[in-house]
């Protein structure tokens, strides 16, 4: 929107320099001397009503003034978002405040040491205090501009002094966690079963219409909120019988103010029956084009659609039990209780303090990004998908340590079942002492499973030594279409092969942190998994040589592996030594005949196991 007289306030008002300050008109209906600015007419939302309203008649008379003009030039010459601008507001209204309080009634007062007491009076992130420096430089920089002979460049020095490795250390810790695939799958299975149940009440179908949409578009919540009816748009393809749905919806994230941009994306089966149910059910009640309405048919608020996000999960909770799998540590769970959202009238009274844990609207966004990243999608197709501006942004959402965590155990599944040579998995019962593989080598399913990759590399000629980055990349994106159905058929036999691989290593990695009687029985397969673990460390060293955000991953991997050499590879080779030294090499050979190759290449074993117990980190790259 354009005001009439916008172009004077950017180009003349704001920045003149008067030695008296003079009233002038902001909008039609306002004025600069007002102490109440009312900018409804750039309203987007009525939940936004709250960053439209700046109220200066508390603020001294020294330094209100100083304070209107930085409203307006954040507003007008920089055209920041209202939200944006009253958070700086807040921000300046607070040290003018401060300012009163301690009698600094002449701005040339101002200087380090009270800007420093001001910023430590509370306790916050770095990210917050770089929030707060920013609006204070804006803030002095408007008095500098209007007073003669004043210099606030020690001032500059110290607000610009941000500890951006800690910034970025928060900002990475402030990401929304990211949920297991098969979570964020069980989530939406469940709300399917809800929207098909036709015996609870509209609420709740609608609630789950909503999850479903959300998960699988990946949209946000306030362009959910603004999703209207008769929006979608079918594409077929001439000789086809397949067509392709498109739901065209408003988005105000990469536009400024009032202004929305019309974007669309392509919808799954899901998705498209959760919006035709949402659309038939609401038919009935709706008095304006919104997909999702209130009881009397009118445009929705996002607190009432993160009421019915909770309600959903609460009426779930016993099929999804967050409660038992959350990691305290990580917080991958949002929790709320009535006592904290008091309008939860589905909780009743004498549950006031239950915990209620659930999946943020803004996490589905991010599982989104990685299963379409991981499934081979363009980055810059996800872009365009997630409607981000840039390709940083995308990769922002993108959670690379979880596909590197399923990467790592797609190596280890296929190490740990090879055969010598790594033409094939083993097949042969009598190959192999792992007890849980002799268990899958007795299951016809995992035979078949073994079957289906073996014919594979063969078909191929692929060696699991040789050709183990490719082979990983290629069978763990199962979901790729593929025009080979023997690969397809093989891709998700390994995937379910890694799904067991995953739980069997968790087993095998723990074993040994207990009491252990070592035996020399256990020593060649204690030293192969010693082996599969080095192989797998070495390669996952290689990823964090080329981008060091691998580097707590790859630190717990080598405190695991001397943990697994302290506690029990080295107790089993020098109980194979202590053996020797007793009855002799020969009896040695003839009563553990397994152990023959590993006794005439102890001296080298016992090397590279001890090199692997002195192992270090790299030093840690430093911005420069």
């Amino acid at each position: 929107m354009n005001l009439p007289t916008y172009e004077n306030i950017q180009t003349v008002l704001i920045d003149i320099k008067p030695k008296a300050f003079i009233n002038f008109s902001i909008t039609p209906n306002l004025t600069f001397a007002e102490d109440v600015w009312s900018f409804k007419e750039f309203r987007r939302f009525s939940s936004e009503e709250w960053a439209y309203t700046y109220d200066y008649s508390e603020l001294d008379i020294t330094y209100k003034n100083y304070a209107k003009y930085t409203i307006l030039r954040e507003l007008f010459s920089r055209r920041n978002r209202f939200t944006t601008v009253k958070a700086k507001f807040y921000v300046i209204r607070s040290f003018i405040d401060y300012l009163s309080e301690h009698q600094m009634f002449f701005p040339n007062l101002i200087d380090v040491p009270l800007l420093e007491d001001f910023l430590s009076t509370t306790k916050i992130t770095e990210r917050a205090l770089t929030d707060k420096k920013q609006a204070l430089k804006l803030f002095l920089s408007e008095i500098e501009l209007r007073v003669p002979n004043l210099d606030f460049s020690e001032c500059y020095s110290y607000l610009n002094n941000i500890n951006t490795r800690k910034v970025k250390r928060e900002r990475e810790a402030g990401k929304h966690k990211f949920i297991p695939i098969e979570l964020h799958n069980q989530i939406i299975s469940l709300a399917i079963k809800d929207i098909r149940n036709e015996n609870l009440p509209i609420e709740r179908r609608a609630s789950a219409c909503m999850v479903v949409l959300m998960a699988e578009t990946g949209m946000r919540v306030g362009e959910f909120r603004m999703l209207e009816v008769n929006k979608l748009d079918t594409v077929s393809i001439k000789g086809e019988t397949e067509v392709f749905h498109f739901l065209n919806f408003k988005t105000y994230k990469t536009v400024k103010e009032s202004d929305f941009k019309m974007t669309r994306s392509f919808i799954t089966e899901n998705a498209l029956f959760a919006y035709q149910t949402l659309t038939e059910i609401h038919s009935d009640k709706r008095t304006t084009n919104y997909l999702f309405v209130k009881h009397n048919g009118t445009e929705v608020s996002k607190t009432m659609l993160r009421y019915r996000l909770v309600e959903f999960f609460y009426n779930h909770q016993d099929e999804l039990r967050l409660e038992e799998i959350i990691d305290h540590e990580v917080k991958q769970f949002a929790v709320t209780s009535k006592n904290k959202f008091q309008s939860l009238a589905f909780v009743p009274n004498d549950e006031m303090d239950k915990k209620i844990y659930y999946v943020t609207f803004h996490q589905y966004r991010v599982v989104l990004a990685t299963i379409l990243y991981e499934k081979g999608y363009h980055l810059d197709f996800i872009r365009q998908h997630m409607n981000h501006l840039t390709e940083e942004m995308t990769q922002h959402y993108i959670r690379l340590n979880e596909i590197e965590k399923k990467e790592t155990n797609a190596i280890d599944t296929l190490m740990r079942r090879t055969s010598q040579d790594g033409s094939t998995l083993i097949t042969d019962i009598n190959e192999t002492s792992d007890k849980h593989i002799r268990e899958e080598l007795q299951n016809e399913q995992y035979q078949e499973m073994y079957e289906q990759i073996n014919k594979f590399l063969k078909k191929k000629k692929m060696n699991i030594f040789k050709d183990i980055k490719e082979l990983v990349k290629i069978l763990s994106r199962n979901d790729t279409p593929m025009a080979d159905m023997e690969l397809g058929i093989c891709a998700k036999s390994f995937n379910k092969l890694c799904e067991r691989n995953e739980f069997l290593s968790t087993i095998n990695d723990a074993y040994y942190l207990g009491n252990q009687i070592h035996s020399l029985e256990d020593l060649p397969y204690s030293l192969k998994r010693f082996e599969e673990k080095a192989k797998i460390i070495s390669y996952n060293e290689s990823l964090y040589k080329k981008n060091p955000k691998y580097r707590n991953e790859f630190e717990r991997e080598i405190k695991g592996i001397k943990i697994y050499i302290k506690r029990k590879l080295n107790p089993e080779l020098l109980l194979l030594r202590k053996e020797i030294s007793e009855i002799g090499l020969l009896s040695v050979r003839s009563k553990y005949p397994k152990l023959s190759e590993i006794i005439g290449n102890i001296n080298d074993i016992e090397k590279e196991v001890q090199e692997w117990s002195e192992k270090t980190l790299l030093p840690q790259q430093r911005d420069v």
